[in-house]
């Protein structure tokens, strides 16, 4: 019985790579949606009391990018789901 190692290298470093091209294309998705929203002068909230409403305007742009990004993100998903389970294919 023979252990390819390189199929397993492979395997675990492609796994690794789409893992974190995920999790990069969703933290890019939270980023555009919080495009053009206020922050206060400090840059930071440290308070829950002082936080405000949600008033900021997130450009027709930025909205299409996340939505995007979170459509690939979800393709990913049900891709590897699709692989993974031999039922499907």
């Amino acid at each position: 019985m023979d252990i390819d190692f390189g199929a397993i290298g492979t395997v675990a470093w492609v796994g690794f790579v789409a893992a974190v091209g995920v999790v990069l294309l969703y933290t890019l998705g939270l980023r555009l949606l919080g495009t053009g929203q206020p922050v206060d002068a400090g840059g930071e909230r440290t308070q829950y009391t002082e936080e405000t409403p949600r008033s900021g305007h997130t450009p027709p742009l930025a909205l299409a990018g996340a939505g995007l990004c979170f459509a690939v993100c979800i393709a990913a998903v049900l891709f590897s789901i699709w692989m993974t389970i031999p039922q499907f294919h």
